[in-house]
This record gives structure tokens, sequence and C-alpha cells, in this order.
């Protein structure tokens, strides 16, 4: 790992670019809500930055509700991170649920479209390897619901937009709270989870194949089935 000082940052873009990187962790799940960050002289010596920049990092992540601090206890991940950053109201009726997927079909088409034109061999090892879990967790009889958000957070890491990723993965947060367990639970009997396999094999193509309108359009055609398979009304023809 390159030392953060290395790159001959102002403090204020040191600061910046280490709460970038403790933020990765937190939107991959490698650090789960509830988990301790390391401790700061560890993050300094880790990073090659000063203990005060450590501190800026995480006091600013704490302002965007991604960690919490405890006296004497040190940092740790928020129990709902980043859901201080931005708000969305939800209500239960499906014209808002329905708005909050449709948002996140916005977002994530622009994800798939940027990760279309930068990935990596990396990002695809990881969208793939996303993929073959989900289908694993199907087989074993789950839901593949910790292995689709995985593939979706990967997508929005694939874009190599940190921003992007963030609000990402803030509004699929929302957007699943929205379509409630017990809808993902009835996909099971349905038979409708190997669809959404499906549909993740055509985003992935296209992403691979580098062609960023198919990608786009691969994830309008995802979401626009979601609002179909929970049964929210499909107000948005564009998405299709």
């Amino acid at each position: 790992m390159t030392a953060l000082s290395s790159l001959s940052l102002p403090a204020a873009s040191l600061t910046e670019t280490l709460a970038e990187a403790l933020l990765q962790p937190i939107l991959s799940g490698a650090w789960r809500p509830h988990d301790r960050l390391p401790s700061e002289h560890d993050l300094a010596e880790r990073h090659g930055v000063s203990r005060a920049v450590v501190r800026e990092a995480i006091a600013r992540l704490k302002s965007d509700g991604y960690v919490e601090t405890r006296k004497g206890k040190g940092a740790f991940v928020a129990a709902a991170p980043g859901a201080n950053a931005f708000r969305l109201s939800a209500g239960k009726d499906g014209g808002k649920d329905g708005d909050l997927l449709e948002l996140r079909a916005l977002i994530e088409a622009d994800c798939a479209e940027l990760a279309a034109l930068r990935r990596s061999d990396a990002d695809l090892a990881g969208l793939r390897a996303a993929q073959e879990a989900m289908r694993r967790a199907i087989a074993g009889g789950g839901i593949g619901l910790a292995e689709d958000i995985r593939f979706h957070d990967t997508l929005a890491a694939a874009a190599h937009n940190p921003a992007l990723r963030r609000f990402a993965a803030f509004v699929g947060r929302h957007a699943r709270e929205a379509m409630q367990m017990a809808r993902l639970s009835r996909l099971r009997y349905e038979d409708r989870l190997q669809d959404i396999a499906a549909e993740h094999e055509a985003i992935l193509a296209a992403i691979a194949a580098g062609d960023a309108a198919a990608a786009r359009q691969a994830v309008l055609r995802h979401i626009a089935r979601g609002l179909q398979r929970h049964g929210l009304p499909d107000r948005h023809g564009p998405l299709k």
C-alpha cells in the first residue's frame, strides 16, 4: 500500500483521501455495523499520516453518519452507515416505493455506464465472484440478498467515482427497505430468483464488453422488472 504522505498532498487532501480509504470497507461490507475501526495509531502507521489526519478523517465519516465514536473505546461503524448523509422519505404506498426504485435505477445506470468504460480486470473479477456467490446462494435454497447487495456495490465501485458509489449505496439501502423482506422472500416461491441472476449476467456481459449503452439499458431493465416482481406500479416506461 502506498503511504498517503508520499503523495505530497496538502493536509486537507490527505484527510479527504484517508476518509475515502476508510469508507471503502464500510461500503463493501468488510467492516460491518458496530465493528470497531483500527486504532488511531494503527491507521496512522498503515497509511503513513499523522494521528491528527486520522482524527479529521474519522470526524468527517462521523459527520456523514458512517462512523460513531465512544469515549475511551474508539471509533465504530455506525448501526446504519450513511443515514445522516442524506435523507429519503419512503412511505408504505407503492408510489413512493416506486420513486425510490426509479432513483436507484437512474443512479445505477450511470454506475454501469461508467463501469463499462473504466472497469479494470479486478473489477470484472469482483463482479463475477459476486454473481457466482449469488447463484450458489440460490442453489442452496437462499434468496441471495447479501450477494445481490455485494454485486450492486461492486458495480458501483467499478465506476471509479467514490461519491457516486456512496450515493448508490445509500439509495440502494433505502430501496431495499422499501421492498421489504417479505416481498424478497416471496420471490423464492415464485421461482423468480433465477430471473434476477440472469439480469445480473446481462449487466456483467455488457460491462465486460465495454458497451456503455448496453450496460445502462441492462440496469434499467433490471430495475423495471424489479418493480413488476415486487408488485409496484410500473409508471416509468423509459426504464424498460
